[in-house]
């Protein structure tokens, strides 16, 4: 039996690397058409890119100036976003803006995971939970180095 293109490509795709062939295909009916979600809405589903780029910007507010965007992050097939409003339910603090025609995701809500029996369940928490890490740590190193670059200035 012939798989479906979007189950082979989430068989390629590290945050599902645990998943059995079986799981994997639960989740193919989940994909859609992305176009923006606006941070400060609420929202509890975290996002697949399986085509396309997102863009990822947080809204800064200087003191007498409009607010400005700020991207933080352009995420490419294969990443995830959307997952602090999914773990915490609560509204999303970042804005997240398709940067190319026809951006196809996985939308995955907490409904979707309650679904799942514990097995799987567990699988999610520990991919979210290495995910969360990254960024964490990706965040310090571009801190550190933006801190040594102001104290040389």
């Amino acid at each position: 039996m012939e798989k479906n293109p979007i189950h082979e490509f989430i068989e390629r795709l590290p945050f599902f690397q645990e998943f059995s062939d079986d799981e994997k295909a639960k989740l193919v009916n989940t994909f859609r058409i992305f176009e923006k979600y606006k941070e400060g809405e609420s929202g509890s589903a975290l996002f697949v890119v399986l085509t396309g780029s997102i863009r990822i910007t947080k809204s800064t507010l200087a003191p007498v100036q409009e607010p400005e965007e700020v991207t933080i992050a352009e995420l490419k097939a294969g990443s995830i976003f959307g997952e602090i409003s999914l773990i915490s339910n609560r509204p999303r603090n970042s804005n997240a803006l398709a940067d190319s025609p026809q951006v196809v995701v996985m939308k995955i809500t907490t409904e979707i995971i309650e679904k799942f029996n514990l097995r799987i369940q567990k699988k999610f928490q520990a991919q979210l939970i290495l995910t969360l890490v990254q960024r964490l740590d990706d965040m310090n190193s571009k801190f550190i180095k933006l801190k040594s670059t102001i104290q040389k200035d």
